[in-house]
C-alpha cells in the first residue's frame, strides 16, 4: 500500500491534465444539493451498488445536484479497520469532512466473526453500532442515517456452513448474521432512522434462481461473502426502492390517427400520421437507466484497484459492450427482482395502427420491428438499444470514472501516507487531494451535462 515515487509522478502528471423538477423527484428521498455518503466494509467498498444507485440519480433526474462518496473499507467493523487506528480516526477522515446529509451504513458482515453466534462478540456489535451512530449525529446535526441490514453469507446455494466453528455446531452463518439483521432493525426504530434489508430479498432472489439455473445461482454472490455486479443491483434496487424511486422514465401512448392520448415525463410534438407511417418527436425529461452487466459478461468480482501493480493506465475503464448479447445472470436478476416494473418504465404504446408488424426508428436508427399487437399491448424502450440508452450508457461511464478517482485519492495516497508517511510532503500531498476532488467535481457537472434531454425523431414504418 506504500505510494511509490512512480506512482506519485504518474498522479502530478495526470492532475496536471485533469486540470488543462418533477414531481416525482419531489417524492424522491434525496433532494436538490445533498451529500451522500456510504459507509461499510468491502461489499460497500467494491463500489457496484454505490454507482448503480448513483447512476441512476443522475439518469433519472438530470438536474438532481447531488453528490456521492463511498467510504467503506474492506474488512471494516464497527470498531474500525486495517485503514485506521481507531473507529474515531475513520469518522474524522472519511465521513466528517465530507458534511453529508446522507448517510448509508452497511456493517455486520465482518463483526459477526464468520461463526456460530457468539454473545460477546456480538454485545462488540452493538456498542460499537452504537457508538458510531451517536458520534455521526453529534457531529453532524441533522444528518439522515440509512441503517442496512448486513447483505447474506450464501447458504442458498452452497451447503450450509462456518468458516470457523470450532465447536462443529450446526448451521450456517447467515444464521448468524440474521441476528445482527435484527438487531439493526431495533437500532433504527430506537433512533427513528431508515433500515434497509438487503438479506432477505437477496436470500430469495438465490432461492429463487436456485430453482431456474443453479449455476447462475451461485454467481450471484461468489465465493459466499461478495454479491457480483450483477448481484449488487438487486442491492441498489432495494434501496432505491426505499427512497421512493419513481418507476417511469417516460410513457407515451398515442394512436394511428395522430392524437396522443396519455404522455408523462416528456414532451411529444410533430405527431404525423401519414399513410401507414407515423412520426413524431420527443424529449424526455429522463434517461433510462444503465444496467450494469446486462450487455457484457466482463465485470470482475472486484473492480480492480486504482494503484498497485496496475500499468500505465492506474483508472479502470468500464467493460466495453458485447453488442446485443445478454449476460444470462444480469438478465435473470433483472427478471426475479422485476427491475424494469419497478424502476426503468419507458413505455410506448401504439393505437389503431393498420399493418401487421412496424419497424421502430429512432433519429434514423433501427430499434426493432413490432407486431401491430405488440405496440397496442406497449413495448417498454428501456430494454432496447436506443440513442436514449446510449446516452444513458456514456453517464455510467462518468459516474465510473468519479468513483474512481475517489478511490485512487483516498486508498491510493490518504491511506498509504497514514500508514508510511513521507517527510515534507504534507502541502503537496493536500494540493494533490484538492486537485482529485476538483476532478471529481469536473466529472459530476459532465455527467449532468451528458444526462441533459436531447429531442429524438421517432418513424414507425410499415413492413
Amino acid at each position: 500500500m506504500k505510494l511509490s515515487r512512480w506512482q506519485f509522478a504518474l498522479v502530478v502528471l495526470i492532475l496536471g491534465t485533469a486540470q488543462a423538477g418533477s414531481a416525482a423527484a419531489k417524492n424522491f428521498y434525496l433532494h436538490d444539493g445533498q451529500r451522500v455518503l456510504f459507509y461499510g466494509d468491502s461489499i460497500t467498498e467494491q463500489r457496484y451498488y454505490p454507482v448503480a444507485i448513483e447512476t441512476y440519480v443522475r439518469t433519472r433526474f438530470p438536474n438532481l445536484k447531488v453528490k456521492f462518496v463511498d467510504s467503506a473499507v474492506g474488512g471494516a467493523r464497527v470498531t474500525g479497520n486495517w485503514a485506521v487506528s481507531s473507529e474515531n480516526e475513520s469518522l474524522e477522515r472519511d465521513v466528517f469532512p465530507f458534511k453529508p446529509d446522507v448517510i448509508t451504513i452497511m456493517l455486520g458482515m465482518n463483526d459477526a466473526s464468520y461463526r456460530p453466534f457468539d454473545q460477546s462478540i456480538f454485545d462488540t456489535y452493538v456498542k460499537g453500532y452504537r457508538y458510531i451512530i451517536q458520534q455521526m449525529q453529534s457531529h453532524l446535526p441533522g444528518v439522515k442515517i440509512v441503517l442496512i441490514e448486513p447483505s447474506p453469507w450464501d447458504d442458498v446455494t452452497q451447503t450450509p456452513s462456518y468458516p470457523s466453528n470450532p465447536d462443529n455446531k450446526p448451521g450456517g452463518y447467515n444464521s448468524t448474521l440474521l441476528h445482527y439483521c435484527k438487531f439493526v432493525r431495533e437500532l433504527a426504530a430506537e433512533h427513528h432512522l431508515m433500515v434497509v434489508d438487503f438479506n432477505t430479498p437477496m436470500v430469495k432472489l438465490m432461492e429463487e434462481a436456485q430453482k431456474i439455473d443453479p449455476s447462475l445461482a451461485a454467481k450471484i454472490i461468489p465465493g459466499r461473502v461478495h454479491p457480483g455486479a450483477s448481484g449488487e443491483l438487486a442491492m441498489a434496487q432495494v434501496l432505491l426502492k426505499a427512497w421512493n424511486a419513481p418507476a417511469t422514465v417516460t410513457r407515451v401512448a398515442i394512436n394511428a390517427s395522430g392524437k396522443v392520448e396519455d404522455s408523462a415525463n416528456t414532451e411529444v410534438s410533430g405527431l404525423m400520421a401519414s399513410g401507414q407511417n407515423i412520426t413524431w418527436t420527443q424529449t424526455d425529461k429522463a434517461l433510462p437507466y444503465p444496467v450494469m452487466t446486462l450487455h457484457t459478461t466482463k465485470w470482475p468480482q472486484f473492480p480492480p484497484d486504482p494503484f498497485g501493480n496496475h500499468g500505465p493506465e492506474i483508472f479502470w475503464k468500464l467493460p466495453p459492450l458485447e453488442g446485443t448479447e445478454i449476460n444470462p445472470l444480469a438478465q435473470l436478476v433483472a427478471r426475479l427482482t422485476h427491475m424494469y416494473e419497478n424502476l426503468d418504465s419507458e413505455t410506448l404504446k401504439v393505437a389503431g395502427l393498420a399493418a401487421a408488424k412496424y419497424a421502430l426508428k429512432i433519429d434514423g436508427s433501427t430499434v426493432g420491428t413490432f407486431s401491430k399487437a405488440q405496440l397496442a399491448e406497449g413495448i417498454n424502450l428501456a430494454r432496447y438499444d436506443t440513442p436514449m440508452m446510449q446516452q444513458a450508457n456514456k453517464v455510467l461511464t462518468l459516474v465510473w470514472h468519479r468513483v474512481d478517482v475517489r478511490f485512487y485519492g483516498w486508498r491510493g495516497i490518504q491511506v498509504p501516507l497514514r500508514i508510511d508517511p513521507v517527510p515534507d510532503t504534507t502541502q503537496s500531498i493536500n494540493q494533490m487531494l484538492a486537485n482529485l476532488e476538483q476532478w471529481q467535481n469536473t466529472l459530476v457537472d459532465e455527467a449532468h451535462a451528458a444526462a441533459q434531454p436531447k429531442p429524438h425523431h421517432y418513424e414507425l414504418v410499415a413492413q
